[in-house]
């Protein structure tokens, strides 16, 4: 069992609920604006904006997951501004000073979004960032105000690009992006625990149709990607697209 304690942020939104079966065995602390219930971990109530919330939260912590922020690729600035870059911000910078050794963070495949727009797939990790909407130019901001602060500081991070978080897809444009739970939780583990400084990396399972090259997760992770949406294709919505992000 790794002794290690991990805070989880967001951990009453959806994507957590999948994640924590996972993190079985770690000591875990969630945080949240509300409370998540989970009887295996200490939950701690606040805004990531505020720093005796977030001093509290990362009192004896050795790694983050931060999944907390505005999910809504549809949302505008003045929604996203606050929970996506001042939160994330004030995070890192609290993380900091608590001594923390690692932040796993949620960045999104809205990030490169205008590739997949474009048809430029599969769409390569080491290509520039190229954001579809305004929540992808959040996420943008994230990766880079994370790689800072691992140059300049002890602190070490990692970005997964998350696809269609979601338990099994159910419309025709998540076939591409899906990531499911068992490969959300691998991801998360991988992330934790790999020997790298910084990296962001493609966080979508093997699906047959996907537009995401997983060679970084595979290389610098250690991921082997479990599921494939192929499984569900054939009873999802036909929504009329085969591309997850937000169109050209």
């Amino acid at each position: 069992m790794n002794s290690e304690r991990v805070l989880v942020t967001g951990a009453a939104g959806s994507v957590a609920g999948q994640l924590l079966p996972g993190l079985a065995g770690r000591p875990s602390r969630l945080f949240d604006r509300e409370a998540a219930d989970h009887p295996d971990a200490e939950v701690v109530t606040g805004e990531l904006t505020d720093p005796a919330a977030l001093e509290r939260a990362l009192d004896g912590v050795g790694a983050v997951v931060h999944l907390a922020g505005n999910p809504d690729p549809s949302a505008p600035w003045e929604e996203l501004r606050g929970p996506n870059v001042e939160g994330f911000a004030a995070l890192l910078a609290a993380a900091e000073r608590a001594g923390v050794r690692r932040v796993v963070f949620a960045s999104s495949v809205h990030a490169m979004g205008a590739h997949e727009a474009d048809g430029r797939v599969p769409v390569d990790a080491a290509w520039a960032p190229r954001a579809c909407c305004p929540y992808g130019a959040t996420k943008v901001f994230d990766e880079a105000v994370a790689q800072v602060a691992s140059r300049r500081g002890p602190v070490s991070t990692v970005g997964l690009r998350l696809g269609a978080t979601v338990p099994e897809p159910v419309k025709r444009s998540q076939l591409a992006s899906w990531l499911g739970p068992a490969d959300l939780r691998q991801l998360v583990v991988r992330a934790l625990d790999a020997d790298v400084h910084h990296g962001v990396f493609p966080a979508v399972s093997g699906n047959t149709r996907r537009h995401w090259d997983l060679t970084a997760a595979r290389t610098g992770l250690g991921y082997e990607p479990e599921l494939d949406s192929e499984e569900f294709a054939g009873r999802v919505e036909d929504d009329g697209t085969d591309t997850g992000v937000c169109p050209a």
